[in-house]
């Protein structure tokens, strides 16, 4: 499911998401704590972080539906790797 950039702004869940990937990124360049970081992640957040993290959630769920099945009861593979 496509999501449009009001839909990135105004939700919750992604701009949480997307805050904590900017400061994770920070404190790897900065080489700083997370907490120093996430003091450092500009208000408002890009849009670019936004997309970012719709990309990582997409990529997640896209692994955990490929490993997993689509919650479908009695689809599960659990088979162990």
């Amino acid at each position: 499911m496509k999501k449009t950039m009001d839909e990135l702004r105004n939700s919750p869940y992604h701009q949480q998401f997307a805050r904590k990937l900017c400061a994770a990124f920070i404190a790897q360049q900065q080489g700083t704590s997370l907490g120093t970081a996430f003091k450092k992640v500009p208000e408002p957040l890009s849009d670019t972080w936004l997309i970012v993290a719709e990309f990582a959630r997409q990529a997640a769920m896209k692994d955990i539906d490929g490993k997993f099945g689509d919650g479908a009861v009695g689809q599960v593979d659990t088979a162990i790797q």
